[in-house]
């Protein structure tokens, strides 16, 4: 069989598809300051902005994940929809918080199918050799789309106020629904139809032992990203807040200090592509990671000066960094690239969701009932080091499955 290559412009469509989701998700925290002074949402509420995104997909992705194998654009275009729908409701009526809650869930059934499809679009891109570059790039999904409104919000955040980052999200999201129409008509990319390893089987028949391997670790695949999303998106949903309330800063001082760390982590999520390429285990990587994460998280209430503060910073991002493009490449590593259909990140995806729908709400919770960071802290520790744990047994299914 003739090897395939890389297909740059599939994995580019691809990249920015999933960042406008993240986009549209992230756009939340560095507003997230301003919406609490002038609407007077409480926590609780102000934690569910982010985590309705994970209840939607979570109730969703795994649906979606078997429906969009067949016509993708459509769902493409159904997504761009239900953005400029959702930003209508909320900069209508952004005092009524329960309005603004619908219109994130609104944005999360977009961002559900986004999710899904930028890394199935990505994967399918990847060519016979390119695995770990398009889980590297997938990977960088998020940070890109918590930096871009963290850095229109450093940068213009006066002039634009919350307001800004919601109508750069609906130029953004027309920019794609063009160049969505420009995809469908050239087919740039085409994902691979379903077969074999990654089909569901018939009503009533049994998948062979080597599928239903195959399905057992990418369970736990799942599993592993609910556990590293739980704490990873508490940080990201409480950090400005935090930096704020705790420290004094303004707004947009605290956007500025948050820049910092999620342009490490985004430097690591493209650094984990030629450790990969260089034969470092998916999962052994990802496991080592998690329990240098969770290292960090049980030292950071003991960092107490200034340095030491930054230095568990700059390595927590390294850790988070490199961590995303292992999980993201677990489709691909458990499957192939040829059969890693939108099925298997539909799994994956869930996974993600439901320590998205966790995390922050969790976060929001513990510190209004305790006030005290350092045990949140320390539960992250835990559940990091949960993380490496499970990805060591990952390893050692991976290399049970055939080759």
């Amino acid at each position: 069989m003739t090897a395939r290559p890389i297909l740059w412009p599939g994995i580019a469509f691809g990249l920015c598809l999933a960042v406008l989701a993240a986009y549209q998700q992230l756009k939340l925290p560095p507003a997230l300051p301003v919406l609490l002074v002038d609407y007077g949402f409480d926590r609780l509420l102000a934690g569910s902005f982010m985590s309705i995104y994970a209840l939607i997909g979570l109730l969703l992705s795994v649906r979606l994940g078997r429906m969009m194998q067949r016509n993708l654009a459509h769902y493409l275009n159904t997504a761009f929809v239900l953005f400029v729908v959702a930003a209508g409701i909320m900069l209508t009526w952004p005092e009524n918080g329960r309005l603004f809650l619908l219109g994130r869930a609104i944005e999360g059934v977009g961002f559900a199918i986004l999710a899904i499809a930028g890394p199935s679009i990505c994967t399918a891109s990847a060519g016979d050799r390119g695995l770990a570059i398009a889980a590297a790039a997938i990977a960088t999904w998020i940070p890109l789309g918590n930096l871009i409104p963290t850095a229109l919000s450093a940068g213009f955040g006066d002039a634009l106020g919350w307001r800004g980052l919601w109508w750069f999200g609906l130029a953004a999201t027309a920019a794609m629904a063009l160049w969505t129409g420009k995809w469908r008509g050239h087919a740039a990319v085409a994902v691979p139809a379903t077969d074999g390893a990654n089909a569901a089987p018939a009503s009533g028949q049994p998948q062979n032992p080597a599928q239903s391997a195959q399905w057992r670790a990418m369970r736990l695949s799942a599993l592993l990203f609910t556990l590293w999303s739980i704490q990873m998106f508490a940080y990201f949903t409480w950090v400005p807040a935090y930096l704020v309330e705790a420290h004094g800063v303004t707004a947009r001082e605290a956007a500025t200090l948050f820049l910092v760390p999620i342009i490490i982590l985004t430097a690591f999520n493209l650094i984990a592509a030629p450790l990969l390429r260089r034969g470092i285990p998916v999962a052994l990587l990802l496991g080592g990671s998690a329990v240098a994460q969770a290292v960090i998280w049980v030292a950071i209430p003991h960092s107490s000066d200034a340095v030491a503060g930054v230095l568990a910073l700059v390595l927590y991002a390294v850790a988070a960094g490199l961590i995303p493009t292992c999980l993201f490449a677990t489709p691909g590593t458990i499957f192939g690239v040829r059969q890693s259909t939108s099925r298997a990140f539909g799994v994956l995806m869930a996974g993600r969701n439901l320590g998205v729908l966790i995390g922050p709400v969790l976060t929001g919770v513990l510190v209004d009932a305790t006030d005290d960071w350092a045990l949140v802290a320390r539960i992250f520790g835990a559940v990091s080091l949960s993380v490496g744990v499970g990805g060591f047994v990952l390893h050692r299914q991976l290399r049970r499955l055939p080759s």
